[in-house]
């Protein structure tokens, strides 16, 4: 067999096969999310499609944090602002644990 490369041993490493293209899960209820912006804390959440609903819980511990609209209708905005102050206050009980 031929050397491998840097690149090869890599995916070798990842996937088993030193030319197959590593997959990453980037969505799904096991991806923890960031919900940022202005000068707010971050708020690190887990999102799970249940209906026409999203619902956000926390990553630690599972507790919901709100939901919005799947189809981001209406205040979804608003929504989502929501669960970014619970989840920062939520936050805050993990810490103090």
């Amino acid at each position: 067999m031929n050397e491998l490369t840097a690149e090869q041993k890599i995916r070798l490493a990842i996937t088993g096969h030193p030319n197959k293209e590593p997959e990453f899960q980037h969505e799904g209820p096991m991806i923890t999310r960031w919900i940022t912006t202005g000068p707010e804390p971050t708020a690190y959440v887990r999102f799970q499609h249940q209906g026409n609903q999203i619902i956000a819980h926390c990553p630690l511990c599972g507790e919901e944090l709100g939901q919005f609209n799947a189809n981001y209708d209406g205040n979804t905005n608003r929504e989502v602002r929501k669960i970014r102050s619970n989840g920062i206050k939520h936050q805050k009980q993990h810490e103090n644990e």
